[in-house]
This record gives structure tokens, C-alpha cells and sequence, in this order.
């Protein structure tokens, strides 16, 4: 790069990197380096930024881009919402995971750590259509993980690295872990496989990533964080709006929340325990909280109080995006439970997707917190007992069962064929797919004619052995009430 005029930084002071990347805020890449194009991949703007911002040859190396400060630089889009602020438009993506090297490593020797405990987050607001050299940074700034958060993410690198070591890491999805996260990586096909330690089985090359609600984390930091708002040009009345709007509060206080070796998930379901058996009407009374009992997320009420979270939402439950979804038993020793439904299908844009790239597969694939209520006798909903509550993800198998209504599904709207999906679990017993929602509603095909709408169900069967799996359920019919 002999035509590259003299770095204007220290290389060894993160200070002077930082404030460098600065320059960047208000301007496009272009506007500063008219000579800059795009980098190929994903990660190509990064690249350009390092090439013709930074001055240096952008490389896959192990250790930090700016390895004398320990600094690692990402650049992450932004999304524009009604209002005004800013959301992350997607996952941050960090460093590929070699399986057979990562198998010998330590968290605190691991690739995702010695390459991103220091992060320089450059984040940019997209625009579609428009070449990523050309959009505008908006926030640039530094990320040390919070103690409370490196606990999480250090229990979801041993999630999994724990699949690596026993031969699963095909078998790696988002949903198994909270904060840091296994994401795909790779051509859309899921072409690009890797070799595992301690099986012969080719596993879909995958990198750590850190969940989008993750990243939403950060950006609403920075928001109330008055050394960095002005960055985003929000007045103090939008930074009061933002700040109820997102409200939230954690369940961890501080590490001291937890016991010696109690994960997140443990410590979550020792402090509902106590609650197991109990009405709703007398976690009401327990908490000193009201109920509104015809709400749809009265569940998730009922979880803030538990937790003595007082704002509107869970922030642990916000940064690892989950899907919290209520499950009621019958009252008798049936223990019948309605199917589960998802959003609507965009019959659209499923034609254009592929398998792992389908909203449903996203869905399935998240983390799941599922509430499960019993019904009371005379059908009061303050009457209905907590049963249990606990994580989960769909294992691996199911998933490729999901995956055939899936391509059937898709299969049958290319043709224009909506009157005969899959709609019993008779023919799959994880999912079907029927209507769901208001009659007189329609959707948009691919043929140009509007539909009923039609939804994805998890199975009734199958949510009830998901819950069986975790709480002994006796369903024989004769037994006494």
C-alpha cells in the first residue's frame, strides 16, 4: 500500500483507534476515501473500512484486528424505525468456528475470546439499494462485556463446546444458547461443511455470533450513555421517550444472584419453584401485583412478578430474544393442550427462500421459555396453577421433521395449491399447517391473488410430550381427579 498516505493513528492505544474511526460519524466511507469500494462477503464493508480508513490489509488472523490494543473492529447495521431511534438490523457476526481446533480449547484460550473481548462497534444505518460504502455511520464506539453478561456467554460457549466434544456440532442451532450464539455461515445452500472432532459427520461451518436483542442491548445503551447520545442526534425529551419505551430490568442483580456453578436456566427455575402449585390469584397476593387476567401475555405478567421485575420487560429475556409461549393443561388427568401457533405465512417470500433461510426455521431455531399453566375446574383464569416453567429448543430431529411440512408447504404455494396443505398431525407429528385469525382476512400470493391466511401449529401431541419431558404427567383417563 505504497500509495497510502501516513496512518494518523496509534496503532497500540485503543483511544487513538477509536477516535479515529470517529472521523467515519455523520459520513459514508465514501465521502472520506472517494477512491473506496466494496469488499466482497459479508463482512465487506468491515474489510473496506480497515483497507482505506485504518491502512491496513484486512486478514482472517486469530488474534484482534488491532492486536497491539486488543482491539477488534465490527461493522453492524442499523435500522431506521417510525419513531425515530435506531434498532440492530441483524445478528453480529464474529469469527468462524474451526471445530477440531476450538475442541481444545479453554473459554478463556477459545477463538471467540481472544479475538473479541475488546470490540470497536462501527455501526452504520442501512438503506436499501444502496452501496454499503455510501451509508452513513451513525455510533462508533467500544464494548467490554458486563461481568453479569460474560457469565451468560460464558455458559453459551460451553453449550457448545460441549456439542463439539461429543460429536454434535451438526447439530448446532441459535436456540440452544442465550447471548453468544453458533450461527450459520456460509452460502445460503448450506454447501460450505466442515470437519468435527469425534465424528465422521460433515458439520454446516457456523461462526459466534452475538443475538441481534443482544446488540439492541448496546444501541440502547449508547442512547442514555450522554458521552455517546449525541452521536445520534436524539434530544433529551427522545431520550426519555426511548428509555420508557425500552424499559427493562434484570433478574440477575449481580453475580451474587447466582449460587457456586448455577447457570442462568438454573437460576431462573430456583426461583420459580417456589411458585410450582400456586394460583394466580395467589402469586397476586404473594407479590403485591394485579393481574389483568384477559390479557394475552398475562403469563409474562406473571413471570415479572415472580422475578420482582418491576419495568415492562425482562432484559435477559430481551437480549437473548426469546419466544415466551404459554401452555395450558387441562384440569382432569387428560391433560389436553391446544396446538401452538406461529405468525402468519408470507407465502411471497417463501417461494424465494430456502429451508434455512425461512422465517419458520428462524422461529424454530430460537430459544423458547414455555409457562405452563393448569386449568382450574370451573375455568377461572385466577384460579389456573403454575406448573412449571423451563427453556427449551427443538432438538435436531424434529427439526428435520418441521423441515418436510415446510418444503410441501412451499412446494404447494409455487403451484398456487392453498387448499391442501398438511393440516392434521396425522401425516407429521410435529407440525401442521391451518388458518389462524380474524375471518374475512387475506394474504398476498405469489400468483397475485389474496388468501386466507394460513399459520404453522406445533402439534397439541407434540407440545404435551414437550412438556411431559420435563414434568411427570400421568394421563391415564381412570384415575381420580
Amino acid at each position: 500500500m505504497s500509495n497510502k498516505q501516513e496512518i494518523r493513528y496509534d496503532s497500540k492505544s485503543a483511544d487513538s483507534i477509536v477516535d479515529f474511526g470517529k472521523l467515519l460519524l455523520g459520513h459514508s466511507l465514501r465521502e472520506l476515501h472517494p477512491e473506496a469500494k466494496m469488499f466482497k462477503g459479508k463482512g465487506g464493508l468491515g474489510n473496506s473500512v480497515e483497507y482505506y480508513h485504518y491502512e491496513y490489509e484486512p486478514n482472517s488472523e486469530s488474534e484482534p484486528d488491532f492486536a497491539e490494543a486488543g482491539l477488534e473492529l465490527k461493522c453492524t447495521p442499523l435500522k431506521l424505525l417510525k419513531d425515530g431511534s435506531m434498532v440492530a438490523k441483524e445478528r453480529l457476526v464474529l469469527n468462524i468456528i474451526n471445530y477440531i481446533e476450538e475442541a481444545q480449547k479453554e473459554f478463556e484460550t477459545s477463538s471467540f475470546w481472544c479475538k473479541n473481548k475488546f470490540l470497536l462497534l462501527m455501526f452504520y444505518l442501512h438503506e436499501s439499494g444502496v452501496d454499503p460504502v455510501d451509508m452513513l455511520f451513525k455510533l462508533v464506539r467500544t464494548w467490554k462485556f458486563p461481568k453479569e453478561d460474560l457469565k451468560i456467554i460464558k455458559d453459551d460457549w460451553n453449550k457448545i463446546h460441549a456439542s463439539i466434544l461429543n460429536g454434535k456440532a451438526e447439530e448446532l442451532t441459535e436456540g440452544m444458547t442465550f447471548y453468544l450464539a453458533a450461527c450459520m455461515k456460509g452460502s445460503k445452500s448450506g454447501a460450505e461443511m466442515r470437519r468435527q472432532p469425534y465424528s465422521e459427520i460433515l458439520a454446516q461451518q457456523r461462526a459466534y455470533s452475538l443475538k441481534q436483542g443482544y446488540i439492541n442491548k448496546i444501541i440502547l445503551a449508547s442512547y442514555l450513555d450522554t458521552n455517546l447520545s449525541h452521536q445520534l442526534n436524539l434530544s433529551p425529551k427522545k431520550i426519555k421517550s426511548l428509555q420508557k419505551k425500552y424499559s427493562s430490568e434484570n433478574i440477575v442483580k449481580n453475580l451474587k444472584t447466582y449460587k457456586k456453578g448455577e447457570t442462568f436456566e438454573e437460576l431462573v427455575e430456583r426461583k420459580v419453584k417456589p411458585f410450582y402449585g400456586k394460583t394466580i390469584s395467589q402469586i397476586s397476593k404473594k407479590r403485591k401485583v394485579t393481574f389483568n387476567y384477559s390479557a394475552k401475555d398475562l403469563a409474562y405478567h406473571v413471570c415479572r412478578a415472580i422475578f420482582d421485575v418491576k419495568s415492562k420487560k425482562i432484559q435477559e429475556f430481551e437480549n437473548a430474544e426469546i419466544s415466551l409461549k404459554t401452555i395450558v393443561l387441562e384440569a382432569d388427568r387428560e391433560y389436553v393442550v391446544e396446538s401452538m401457533s406461529f405468525p402468519y405465512i408470507r407465502f411471497v417470500e417463501m417461494v424465494n427462500q430456502e429451508w434455512k433461510e425461512s422465517a419458520w426455521y428462524k422461529l424454530l431455531t430460537s430459544k423458547f421459555f414455555f409457562v405452563v399453566f393448569r386449568k382450574s375446574i370451573d375455568g377461572n383464569k385466577q384460579s389456573m396453577k403454575l406448573e412449571k416453567v423451563f427453556f427449551w429448543n427443538m432438538p435436531y430431529l424434529d427439526l428435520k421433521i418441521a423441515e418436510d411440512l415446510w418444503i410441501d408447504t412451499r412446494q404447494k404455494v409455487e403451484k398456487g395449491d392453498y387448499d391442501n396443505f398438511i393440516t392434521t398431525k396425522a401425516y407429521n407429528k410435529v407440525c401442521h399447517v391451518r388458518p389462524h385469525g380474524t375471518k374475512g382476512q387475506t394474504v398476498e400470493t405469489p400468483q397475485g391473488i389474496r388468501v386466507q391466511p394460513k399459520c404453522f401449529w406445533l402439534n397439541n401431541d407434540y407440545v404435551l410430550n414437550v412438556v411431559k419431558s420435563q414434568i411427570e404427567v400421568k394421563c391415564d383417563k381412570k384415575e381420580s381427579k
